[in-house]
């Protein structure tokens, strides 16, 4: 229990102090102290924690429940009084618990499977899926991801109320609202990626098609991406630039094609952070494409008109799949 003193009135702020926060612990506490703070009117209930995820504020700030963290935020609504202040990165040393980050490096091909297929999963129906999958395009790279790394992964997920575990049973309720907080992760590791990437002149032609035929002579895996993509299955701007996701080796190689007289958009060379960028890729009339998923998050990341795309293709293209699962 504290006193806040505010302006000469003193008002008493009872508190519940929790090492942990995450999404999924809130939402089993606010109820409670939703009813402890309609119980005393005239005082305030909060949640102390060392850290509150922005997830984990709104959960308080809709469920009417006052909180405060060691980063300095903090939302005290009582009569007359109205505190609020929020954005304040968690403070260093707080001894926050750090699970696996879910959305980066190899974990991430965890996601690509959940969002892909949204329906109930078991772990090792996830394994064996990553692994399948990853044979299928990957054969070249290492794509072993143990049990535990996806139990993990999983675990942090659900945490997060991202998706849902019962029993053995793993599913994902909102698969916009899981792909929406990657594409958030992501574009923040693409701004850094992107730094990379280089443009070529095309001097293969101006269609997927030709473009393709003429990779595949330098880069054995490469898969188109961005709007390249997108307006093949949802026109909604025009082309400027082809954007081709390649391994690392491959772009070395690409950098070596003698100069000549462009055919077609300039071709973006785009290094990708894992080579699960390249699962649950298509090839129509033998084009590589990257999954719809994929396609969504490079769009996102670019922002400005391609985001615009994004949020077109989410909804024409990316939604419709998953209703029809």
């Amino acid at each position: 229990m504290m006193t806040l003193n505010v302006a000469g009135r003193e008002v008493v702020i009872y508190g519940e102090l929790k090492n942990t926060c995450s999404p999924l612990a809130v939402a089993q506490i606010v109820p409670w102290l939703r009813q402890l703070k309609q119980a005393r009117p005239s005082a305030g209930v909060a949640l102390i924690c060392p850290s509150l995820s922005p997830e984990s504020q709104q959960i308080c700030v809709e469920n009417e429940v006052d909180f405060i963290d060691l980063a300095g935020n903090v939302s005290i609504r009582l009569p007359g009084i109205y505190i609020y202040r929020v954005g304040r990165k968690p403070a260093t040393g707080t001894g926050v618990r750090v699970l696996r980050d879910p959305f980066s490096g190899r974990a991430s091909r965890i996601l690509r499977v959940l969002l892909e297929k949204p329906r109930s999963w078991r772990l090792v129906d996830i394994a064996n899926e990553l692994e399948s999958e990853s044979r299928r395009v990957l054969n070249q790279f290492d794509y072993k991801i143990s049990l535990a790394s996806i139990s993990k992964a999983i675990k942090s997920l659900t945490e997060q109320l991202l998706v849902r575990r019962q029993d053995n049973a793993i599913s994902v309720p909102e698969p916009k609202k899981l792909l929406l907080r990657w594409a958030e992760k992501y574009r923040e590791r693409y701004r850094w990626g992107v730094r990379s990437s280089y443009k070529l002149q095309n001097p293969f032609g101006d269609n997927l098609a030709d473009i393709s035929k003429g990779l595949l002579n330098q880069a054995p895996v490469f898969a188109f991406t961005g709007v390249a993509v997108a307006i093949r299955e949802a026109p909604y701007v025009d082309l400027s630039t082809i954007d081709v996701m390649v391994p690392l080796e491959a772009s070395i190689k690409l950098r070596q094609i003698e100069s000549a007289p462009p055919r077609g958009a300039d071709l973006r060379i785009i290094i990708p952070y894992d080579p699960g960028v390249f699962m649950y890729q298509r090839k129509p009339d033998g084009i590589p494409l990257v999954s719809p998923v994929q396609v969504f998050l490079d769009l996102y990341a670019r922002g400005g008109r391609d985001f615009k795309q994004a949020e077109y293709y989410l909804s024409t293209i990316i939604q419709p799949r998953w209703r029809n699962q």
